[in-house]
């Protein structure tokens, strides 16, 4: 959240602004429209009358509300940004939010996700590191009436078994294949390559490797020479890169099941003089994979839309925390795309992705 907002929402507090002045001003600050931010306080029970125009805006000095979202780690840059975006509405709605970071790490998840349902909590919206490893905390939260939301990447395979109320998910295996047919069309497919993998437990990983795959598996002329799973770590990434550089002399692209790990291993091609040999793609869309699309560092990525996600999830568990929308009425699954990010749309991409958009 930018500090231009944490003022006006400070000004808001102490009826200091006027309910128009402080969409105005918000709107600059956040880069959302003056409609979406009347939205979102007409949610908060605020309605846009004239009369209310001029009427200091009211945002709630104690929160009726208390989530929590459940990232695999917050050093993914995926995570962090839903993190922002899920802490942003919560500033606007008069919601408590809590952010567990798991650390890429499955036990460090689980325990936090145990902690959390001896809790009460408005809902929880996770985003699992792998599938069927927290079930019972799972069940346990949704024994208890907590409204629990999917993100990302499945809890279980049939999520109709576990009881949660829906499961926002990307297209993994468009994206696994769209970057994967540009990285093809750059090197002539032909050559060495070398597919970094997210977590094998991971269903959206699963997905991305499933759409390299269909790709690849056509083409007798590529030698794949490489498929370690560096599981969203920059660490592991970067070791595992300046390995295959000295042991693979001819490698001549790369797909990453994320950009964390594209970025990292440029790193690594970078100081082994080889940027010039190796083109890589890879999956997110975030603000650093952005501007490596525009500087050339990376051949092309695609938009794993995180505020989509993180938002929506967030407007499911405020619906019915509220009362708006009854869960049984909520979709088990929903869609949350992204465009695929050249040159030509990287720059608007990369406002909406500063802006908590997409």
């Amino acid at each position: 959240m930018s500090i231009e907002l944490d003022r006006l929402l400070d000004k808001a507090r102490n009826g200091k602004i006027s309910r128009r002045d402080f969409l105005k001003k918000s709107a600059v600050a956040t880069g959302l429209s003056v409609a979406t931010l009347s939205g979102l306080m007409t949610a908060c029970g605020q309605a846009p009358t004239e009369a209310a125009a001029n009427e200091p805006v009211a945002v709630a000095g104690e929160n009726k509300y208390r989530m929590a979202t459940s990232e695999l780690g917050m050093k993914c840059s995926w995570c962090a940004r839903g993190a922002d975006t899920v802490k942003f509405m919560g500033g606007i709605l008069g919601v408590d939010v809590t952010v567990f970071d798991g650390e890429l790490n499955i036990d460090t998840q689980r325990k936090q996700l145990e902690d959390a349902a001896a809790q009460d909590w408005s809902w929880i919206q996770i985003h699992p590191q792998a599938i069927d490893a927290f079930v019972d905390p799972v069940k346990a939260m949704v024994a208890k009436g907590i409204p629990v939301i999917d993100m990302d990447t499945r809890l279980v395979q049939d999520l109709s078994t576990l009881g949660v109320v829906t499961f926002l998910e990307p297209d993994n295996f468009f994206m696994g294949s769209e970057v994967t047919k540009i990285l093809m069309a750059a090197i002539g497919s032909k050559g060495q390559i070398v597919h970094t993998q997210g977590p094998l437990g991971h269903t959206g990983a699963q997905g991305r490797t499933a759409g390299f795959h269909s790709i690849i598996d056509t083409l007798p002329d590529i030698e794949l020479v490489d498929e370690t799973p560096c599981n969203w770590d920059i660490d592991l990434t970067r070791k595992t890169w300046d390995d295959l550089l000295i042991k693979y002399p001819d490698i001549v692209g790369g797909m990453f099941d994320n950009d964390d790990m594209a970025l990292a291993a440029y790193q690594s091609i970078k100081a082994a003089g080889r940027e010039g040999q190796i083109k890589i793609v890879g999956v997110d869309g975030m603000e650093p994979a952005l501007k490596a699309v525009l500087d050339g560092s990376l051949l092309a990525t695609v938009v794993n839309p995180t505020g989509r996600v993180h938002e929506g999830a967030f407007w499911v568990g405020y619906n019915i925390a509220t009362g708006k929308t009854p869960k049984e009425t909520v979709p088990s699954f929903i869609r949350t795309d992204g465009p695929v990010i050249d040159k030509t749309i990287a720059p608007g991409i990369l406002y909406l992705a500063e802006n908590l958009r997409i």
